[in-house]
């Protein structure tokens, strides 16, 4: 039987690039149904008739949003998810794939980087708070699926992303995108300096969003039903991103003011890739220079 692909928040960054590597696929956004209603993600499910859903859709922000919209981030997330994994039971389908986020994981810790099965080992870190753990409750959402009725549902556990399609609002965009943003007024505007929230100094591991869209292609490809996280082995301080993107970005003019009004979010989130290199050895990642200048070439125009 031919596989009939959903992509739920198919307009979002990495569904985007899911569009150029899975073109057949089916996407869907806001726009088309309300996932936080029930009866919305029925039809959604009685309309398009999946076998393999890929579940990207999501409230997802910056640090700083996430402050002023706990409840949102909270609530939306939660019935989201929900109601897209209980229909997908319901309508058999063979792969749910659910993305979710290291932020997930505890913020206090004993160990870096952090391994998949320390998940539950504590809170996540409270400027996140909301969000945090409306994923994790998807990742024990779908453990207990497989559990009860022996699914091969799973879910991926990101770093942070980046990438073309990300929101470059200071908000609610994230970090790099933001950056890019940042860098490129800056210079259209004749300033001498960019200005980062926080001191410069949480470490954070940031991977190309198209990259995530090529490791979901090649587990469809593959058949491979796997728990993991995906990441870089690039782990740099938010001060150390910033002057490499100074530099790709031909801005090293540019000073950088800090604003320790500011949260800086967890300062340490590093996650394990083990599990993934293991059964993806010849994969390759995007360099974030590389990425960096890529995003910034386009934007620029």
């Amino acid at each position: 039987m031919k596989n009939k692909i959903l992509v739920t928040g198919g307009t979002g960054l990495i569904g985007k690039y899911l569009q150029q590597q899975m073109p057949n696929a089916v996407y869907v956004g806001s726009s088309d149904y309300n996932l936080t209603k029930n009866n919305e993600v029925i039809r959604m499910f009685q309309d398009i008739k999946p076998n393999i859903v890929i579940h990207l859709a999501a409230l997802v922000g910056g640090v700083h949003h996430n402050i002023q919209e706990p409840v949102r981030y909270f609530e939306e997330n939660l019935l989201i998810n929900t109601f897209v994994l209980k229909e997908s039971y319901k309508f058999k389908v063979k792969r749910f794939t659910g993305i979710l986020s290291s932020c997930i994981y505890p913020d206090k810790i004993s160990n870096y980087p952090i391994k998949e099965d320390q998940l539950i080992e504590g809170a996540p870190h409270q400027d996140l708070f909301s969000y945090s753990y409306a994923k994790r409750c998807l990742a024990i959402q779908v453990d207990m699926y497989n559990k009860k009725y022996n699914t091969n549902y799973n879910y991926l556990i990101p770093c942070n992303l980046y990438g073309e399609f990300d929101k470059f609002d200071q908000i609610q965009g994230h970090f790099v995108g933001a950056l890019i943003h940042k860098i490129i007024a800056a210079k259209n505007s004749n300033k001498n300096f960019i200005e980062l929230f926080g001191d410069g100094t949480p470490l954070r591991q940031f991977m190309h969003a198209r990259d995530v869209a090529r490791i979901i292609c090649k587990m469809i490809e593959e058949d491979k039903y796997l728990n993991m996280n995906i990441a870089t082995d690039e782990n740099y301080t938010v001060s150390e991103i910033a002057k490499i993107a100074l530099k790709v970005c031909d801005a090293e003019h540019l000073k950088i003011k800090y604003n320790p009004d500011r949260p800086n979010g967890q300062m340490r989130k590093d996650i394990d890739t083990s599990r993934f290199e293991k059964n993806f050895p010849n994969f390759k990642l995007t360099q974030l220079s590389v990425g960096i200048r890529e995003i910034y070439e386009k934007l620029k125009k």
